[in-house]
């Protein structure tokens, strides 16, 4: 009787250690994720802006959200849509001899046109487009 009792208190005391040793385990996960938004921005054919040559438009969106941390580290990016949001195509692009572009600054997404092959005059939409900017949040490399 006296084994059994030995062998039953050796196990349960090893079973305690055990359960000590497993229970102060802990498992730590640091998990940074980096954040893509977007939004779609009408762009009415009244607010195209021109130099007063006819060779050179742009338009001005408000992205408010577009700030210090993504303009230092992040992306920006524009596709506009000519089919009201059937297909996008990101910028730059060329679409019947006219080049569009995009250009971002603190909360301002700017898309302009030009004539492709950079001379002649080209005009401005006639239909309203639509404006997808994806913003990318990013940590800089170390």
């Amino acid at each position: 009787m006296q084994k059994h009792a030995l062998i039953r208190n050796t196990v349960l005391l090893f079973l305690a250690f055990a359960g000590m040793g497993l229970g102060s385990c802990k498992k730590e996960i640091t998990q940074t994720v980096n954040q893509g938004f977007s939004a779609i921005y009408n762009v009415h054919v009244s607010g195209w802006q021109g130099d007063g040559s006819g060779a050179y438009y742009s338009y001005t969106l408000d992205v408010p959200e577009l700030d210090d941390v993504i303009l230092a580290h992040g992306g920006v990016s524009v596709y506009l849509s000519f089919d009201n949001g059937a297909t996008y195509e990101a910028t730059p692009e060329v679409v019947g001899n006219v080049a569009y572009g995009s250009y971002h600054s603190l909360h301002t997404v700017g898309i302009d046109l030009s004539p492709a092959d950079g001379t002649g005059i080209v005009s401005p939409p006639t239909k309203e487009l639509l404006a997808k900017v994806v913003l990318l949040d990013a940590q800089p490399l170390d």
